[in-house]
């Protein structure tokens, strides 16, 4: 794989990032956003809360299914090493963070609209703030000193008060490097599974040049289908996975529940569409999917 700041640097050039941010500094977070947080362009745009009045936060992202409120600070910087102004930033984010209402005085209106609905998700004590500090360069030994105290602070925090935890995570230039491998692992796995069809529930056929099966199965035996947990299933869905607390997952949830809903399960779904790079016929209602998605 080719070097990240390489890719980076590439990437940032592209129309997308040229037409929605005005800076590389925008752009470098608005990548990280895209490529580590998995967001799509309308969400990464929707995150980046750099510019006047930012109160050292560059992006906000809320995850609901891992239930975690990102606090990105970012430094684009092709140099050789980066100081501790930016873990000092990041402090002074978390410092007001006590005082959501203070934070959003004088705030620009994205990060407004952001606090607004940070202070909506912390109605929920289950949830984390992340504050992630993240560079195209390393971080100079003073830096790191900071750093470390910061996160034993945190640790030793008693966040009780507050209702909700605190992290502190930095990426750097190597640590870019990894969690763009990991990504790259994760969401182009190649995933095979073998499935078992009841006879007279499906039928084989050919549309065009593809190999089409039609078949009901028990729900029991479409949850066993790889990749839904982590999501790889879906990397080819233009939704991407819809995790596991959204409201559709919800209801579904609630109707296998339902005791005089169940048996009707059938009937409510939408059915799945899967899509295989090759299938293999083994006989006896068992067939072999490879490259699922």
């Amino acid at each position: 794989m080719a070097n990240v700041l390489e890719i980076i640097k590439n990437e940032i050039t592209q129309d997308y990032y040229k037409n929605n941010f005005p800076n590389d500094g925008q752009r470098f977070v608005a990548w990280y956003m895209r490529n580590i947080h998995l967001l799509d362009q309308r969400q990464a745009k929707d995150a980046i809360t750099d510019g006047a009045n930012d109160k050292q936060i560059d992006a906000v992202y809320i995850d609901e299914d891992e239930q975690k409120i990102y606090i990105v600070q970012g430094k684009y910087y092709l140099g050789e090493s980066v100081d501790a102004t930016p873990v000092r930033e990041v402090i002074s984010a978390w410092s007001q963070f006590s005082n959501l209402a203070q934070l959003q005085e004088n705030a620009n209106s994205k990060l407004k609209t952001k606090i607004s609905e940070i202070a909506t998700a912390l109605e929920d004590d289950s949830y984390c703030v992340c504050f992630e500090l993240i560079t195209t360069s390393i971080f100079t030994d003073a830096a790191m000193d900071d750093i470390h105290s910061f996160q034993t602070k945190l640790s030793e925090e008693d966040d009780a008060e507050l209702n909700y935890s605190t992290q502190f995570s930095v990426v750097d230039k190597q640590g870019l490097e990894d969690a763009y491998s990991c990504v790259i692992e994760q969401t182009n796995p190649t995933l095979n599974h073998t499935i078992k069809l009841e006879a007279g529930k499906y039928m084989t056929t050919e549309l065009g040049a593809t190999s089409v099966i039609v078949a009901a199965m028990p729900l029991k035996e479409c949850i066993k289908l790889p990749g839904i947990k982590d999501g790889s299933l879906f990397q080819k869905n233009v939704r991407q996975s819809l995790g596991i607390n959204n409201t559709v997952n919800k209801k579904i949830k609630k109707t296998i529940n339902d005791p005089n809903k169940c048996g009707d399960f059938f009937f409510f779904h939408n059915g799945i569409t899967a899509i295989c790079n090759k299938i293999e016929e083994c006989g006896n209602g068992e067939f072999k999917l490879y490259g699922l998605n």
